[in-house]
């Protein structure tokens, strides 16, 4: 179960932050009415350094699509606009993961201005969505406007099948998992299975083996040492092999 909701925010958290008046469609001229930063600061994801940025907390798990884009639209402080930008999303405002390189349009700087149709992000499931300024218009301060983006709000409860092995059925639930993870087990023959799990980084991190017994359904419980962050299950029985990642959120 899914429900699809338009996720609007004129600036969250960020390095310096002006809270300003949104509008439909439209928006103000004024440089105020938005985000702005004029001194970079620490990013959240460690591998920008020091940089402008601006990183929103969507409170929930969202799958992120379309967004778009009003930059900053004072006429006097159009070159304060963001240009290339890095896109980083995370579950747990820990573990980042890139979305890409995007350019931002120039504003207008009129008051008629409607933004633009920004990157769209297919998907991606992620909590925070990170926006690190690479250059600007070439002002010496930073700015946007309004961002908006279209999301799926992921239900954790939710059972997610991953694949049959040969003769054994494997399902994940919940994915995400704010405490443990189950693995469901219906197995056709007979056999060990083994799981193993990675980091983000590729690191093994845990492992195991389960003997199956044909017709008798198991489960296994992991993940519940595990930090919140983004990982990857790779699941090999009778000579096959599949991999599944799996998210683990901080409790609300």
């Amino acid at each position: 179960m899914t429900k699809t909701i338009y996720l609007i925010f004129a600036c969250m958290l960020c390095a310096q932050v002006v809270i300003g008046q949104c509008y439909p469609d439209r928006h103000s001229t004024n440089f105020y009415d938005g985000w702005v930063s004029c001194e970079s600061a620490l990013n959240p994801n460690t591998d920008r350094g020091k940089s402008h940025f601006i990183m929103y907390d969507f409170g929930k798990l969202f799958a992120l699509g379309q967004m778009t884009i009003w930059n900053s639209n004072d006429p006097t402080h159009l070159d304060w606009g963001m240009r290339d930008v890095h896109i980083d999303y995370s579950a747990d405002g820990i573990v980042w993961t890139s979305a890409g390189t995007f350019t931002f349009p120039q504003a207008s700087g009129l008051s008629t201005y409607e933004g633009v149709v920004g990157p769209n992000l297919n998907g991606i499931e992620g909590r925070y969505l990170l926006i690190t300024a690479i250059n600007n218009y070439g002002g010496v301060c930073y700015g946007l406007s309004e961002m908006h983006v279209a999301g799926e709000e992921i239900i954790i409860s939710d059972i997610d099948p991953v694949a049959d092995l040969s003769c054994v059925e494997v399902s994940m639930f919940p994915n995400p998992f704010a405490d443990k993870m189950t693995l469901g087990l219906t197995p056709g023959c007979s056999g060990e299975l083994r799981y193993t799990i990675y980091d983000a980084l590729g690191k093994e991190i845990a492992s195991a083996t389960r003997t199956l017994n044909a017709g008798k359904n198991s489960s296994v419980e992991i993940g519940q040492s595990l930090p919140s962050g983004s990982y990857m299950l790779h699941i090999t029985f009778g000579g096959q092999s599949i991999q599944r990642s799996m998210i683990k959120v901080n409790r609300s």
